[in-house]
């Protein structure tokens, strides 16, 4: 009796100190990739970067009222991305969004949230108004707020964004005659 309680207090032993045998660890490997690239996109403006108005009189910029710009030309923006070698397909780059800002140099007027004239000796009291056409002839604010997705346009492969500019009347005095020049930046995020 004494050596089956012997042999079951060593088993007790035994087994307890297998137990207790430091902390165990399992590993698997992981194997990361990317690809760096210039750029995804190419980002153009049909007929050009310079977007040129046709001349209008002082009579009609001083009549202009609202949000509407008078004169005004049409212009499109294309995101092609198969130019820099990549494919849209189904969700790839499903997402694509832009909007305009103003460029370094040039002011948005917050009465009319206009492009204000940086011809310091052209046209006085004369700004440049965008309207997005995609996005119901809405004024342009030049911020984030005026981002808005567009869809893939199958027939080329591209996004295309839609605006027309023209002449908007600025607070602050009569109009005058000359040149009107504005600049803006398009930025578009893709996922």
């Amino acid at each position: 009796m004494k050596a089956k309680m012997l042999l079951v207090a060593m088993g007790v032993v035994f087994a307890g100190s297998a137990m207790a045998a430091g902390p165990y660890q399992d590993s698997t490997d992981i194997h990361f990739s990317g690809e760096v690239q210039t750029n995804l996109c190419a980002v153009d403006v049909t007929g050009g970067s310079t977007v040129t108005l046709d001349p209008t009189d002082v009579g009609q910029v001083s009549n202009q009222s609202g949000t509407t710009p008078v004169a005004q030309k049409a212009f499109t923006v294309v995101v092609d991305c198969s130019a820099q070698g990549q494919t849209i397909t189904d969700n790839a780059l499903s997402t694509m969004t832009g909007y305009l800002t103003a460029a370094a140099g040039t002011e948005v007027d917050a009465a009319t949230t206009s492009l204000k004239n940086t011809d310091a000796s052209g046209a006085q009291n004369v700004g440049l108004g965008v309207l997005s056409t995609d996005n119901g002839n809405k004024l342009q604010t030049f911020t984030s707020a005026d981002k808005y997705a567009q869809a893939l346009t199958a027939s080329d492969n591209k996004y295309n964004f839609n605006y027309k500019v023209g002449y908007m009347k600025l607070a602050g005095g009569g109009v005058t005659a000359g040149a009107v020049a504005a600049d803006t930046t398009f930025i578009v995020d893709y996922q």
